[in-house]
């Protein structure tokens, strides 16, 4: 391992020239390291590919030609009564036993060497006091033992074996909360009662066409306005592998659809999803199978007729499911629909388009708004704008940098600066990354957060926050139907374990800043894996998960830490809290009238009478708070 990093080392000096005499001499390097980002930024510029049916230049409203393939044909299963295994089922540690996977390969916009070179110019930032130190901020409220442990690597995989890193999400419903991992689910009341113990994607999608083997990157979403649930998964790189609950009970029975999602054999990675308002939307990132120095093809996003899927017709393709590519007019990646909110509150949109934020060129900085309106009918598919997020909170920032815990030899691997989410609320959408920021002369992990109006690719507020010597990276976050906002992450210092931590803001505060932050949960011990040893780096993730209750008030996070789990392939624990932001009061339309569908929703309203205070205050779901 140490020599094949001492030969990419080589390569990487040779290739890179100008990135050493960025190191020996400071006004040379200056232009010189500038040419070699620039480099950097144009990493896939002048990759262009045309499968003959959604490559779109200049990402205008063009129509998508004809797609010949059969319609995905729904199949039930019921969760009620004990699943099988699949026969073919094998967890992530197996196939690697086997040969079938190379944990050191990991998909990325750029290859090793440049993302190295990104890495050490991290390590050149200076000093900022522009950055919110969360030492500083005023403290949010303690709160003690809040909510319920989750799903844990022993759980993850089925009877034996075991899967890294975990990716939790998490959806809410009025009454019940879905986990999800790789490579697994469960379902709880609110309480944190289980009532669908662990079960696999494998054993979910059972019988369904590339859906239960090599599976990874899950997606879990509750639907507000049909009151229904949603649980997705990439199959291999190939499918897209979606089930929709039948009804509001997600302990019962689901359809159950495959999409293909690799066409012109690119690999199909990172999936993210959102609820629109007749689709389920999804966007994902397609990367040229081999390829090294230009690993990354293009995004591409999809929409899912969601009332036929909800009705289980068959989906046919143009007709209920289409594709479209973002990666043009610039290079575009880890496109993230927006996710909608608000139905009971009123603010759901009842017209427009459905948003997508995107990742421009991969330099951190640059990020992008593009619009679908109608995709089932007119199709029309186009770019709004673009924003920058280094101008709008005035803070230089750089590539997201490897954590050392515990005086390990074997870091953390933090990814890198690509958007978690866009959760749209009253309006407008809410976003966050990781990046590599310097407030007191030390380079750490810190969350990066945004505010932007959609129609116009505007950032409305946006904040950069750190504390000294902690980092924080896979951080997500929401809105409740006050404009107040949540946002969970795992945090760790040098030489501590990672742990799970939570922060926000109330609408009256300042633009851009946070209150002080609460740890929801500690880490137990270092963090150890079965991919260190072989690839020198833990995977520790790609994100997690924060949402807001349907009931307009309420935040649900689920977030990971490192934990004594007495496994030996890997220490991580998830972990579930829901709390209140006392501030708010929600305005609950209660049932309200539902259109385009035979969907019912559920006759029970959410009556909230809370009190109104200045700061932020954080308490566990139903506490006496009045």
């Amino acid at each position: 391992m140490r020599l094949r990093r001492f030969l990419v080392l080589t390569v990487f000096l040779f290739v890179f020239a100008t990135g050493v005499l960025y190191q020996l001499s400071s006004k040379e390097s200056s232009e010189e390291a500038t040419q070699e980002q620039a480099a950097v930024q144009n990493f896939g510029s002048a990759v262009t590919l045309d499968d003959g049916n959604d490559s779109i230049p200049d990402a205008q409203d063009q129509g998508e030609s004809e797609l010949i393939l059969s319609p995905a044909k729904p199949s039930s299963i019921d969760l009620g009564f004990k699943l099988e295994q699949p026969a073919e089922f094998k967890s992530q540690y197996e196939r690697w036993q086997d040969g079938d996977i190379d944990l050191g390969k990991i998909e990325s916009f750029v290859s090793e060497s440049q993302r190295e070179f990104l890495v050490g110019q991290s390590q050149q930032l200076e000093p900022d006091e522009a950055i919110q130190d969360l030492d500083m901020a005023q403290s949010a409220s303690s709160v003690l033992e809040l909510g319920f442990d989750s799903l844990d690597i022993s759980q993850c995989c089925g009877a034996e074996g075991a899967n890294v890193p975990p990716d939790p999400e998490l959806a809410v419903g009025p009454e019940h909360v879905i986990a999800a991992v790789n490579v697994a689910f469960e379902i709880y009341d609110k309480s944190g009662a289980v009532l669908i113990p662990a079960t696999t994607y494998a054993a979910l999608f059972s019988g369904v066409d590339g859906c239960t083997s090599a599976l990874f990157d899950p997606n879990v979403l509750y639907d507000e306005r049909a009151d229904r649930f949603i649980l997705a998964i990439d199959g291999d790189g190939k499918k897209y592998c979606l089930a929709v609950s039948q009804s509001n009970d997600p302990t019962g029975e689901w359809w159950r659809y495959s999409f293909p999602a690799n066409q012109n054999n690119l690999s199909f990675d990172y999936p993210q999803a959102g609820v629109g308002r007749n689709a389920i939307y999804m966007g994902g990132n397609m990367f040229i199978p081999g390829a090294v120095s230009n690993p990354f093809a293009e995004a591409r996003v999809w929409a899912f007729d969601k009332w036929a899927m909800y009705a289980g017709n068959e989906a046919e393709f143009r007709t209920h499911v289409v594709r479209r590519s973002t990666s043009n007019p610039a290079v575009e990646d880890t496109p993230q629909p927006a996710n909608l909110h608000g139905y009971r509150q009123g603010t759901w949109p009842d017209s427009g388009p459905h948003y997508f934020l995107t990742g421009t060129n991969f330099n951190g900085a640059t990020y992008s708004v593009f619009q679908w309106i109608d995709p089932f009918g007119e199709n029309k598919f186009s770019y709004v704008g673009t924003f920058d997020l280094e101008q709008a909170t005035g803070i230089n920032i750089g590539m997201p940098v490897p954590v050392r815990q515990d005086n390990s030899l074997i870091p953390l691997l933090t990814n890198d600066w690509r958007l978690q989410d866009a959760e749209y609320r009253n309006g407008t959408i809410w976003t966050t990354d990781t990046v590599a920021c310097n407030r007191d002369g030390q380079v750490v992990n810190c969350i990066r957060w945004a505010q932007i109006e959609p129609e116009t690719a505007k950032v409305l507020q946006a904040g950069v926050t750190t504390s000294d010597g902690a980092h924080r990276f896979f951080g997500d976050l929401a809105a409740n139907s006050c404009n107040d906002m949540a946002i969970g992450y795992t945090k760790m210092a040098d030489n501590g374990f990672p742990g799970i931590s939570i922060s926000g803001r109330i609408e009256s505060q300042p633009p851009g800043l946070l209150h002080g932050e609460i740890e929801l949960k500690a880490g137990e011990l270092a963090y150890v894996a079965f991919d260190g040893p072989d690839t020198g780096i833990y995977r520790w993730g790609d994100y997690t998960g924060m949402t807001s209750d349907p009931n307009g008030r309420d935040f649900w996070y689920i977030g990971q830490y490192s934990k004594d789990t007495q496994d030996p392939f890997g220490r991580w624990g998830t972990h579930i809290g829901c709390f209140v932001a006392t501030s708010c009061r929600p305005k609950d339309q209660g049932n309200l009238t539902q259109q385009n569908s035979s969907v019912t929703l559920p006759e029970a309203a959410y009556t909230v009478t809370m009190p109104i205070v200045s700061r932020l205050d954080y308490f566990p779901c139903g506490s006496p708070l009045d």
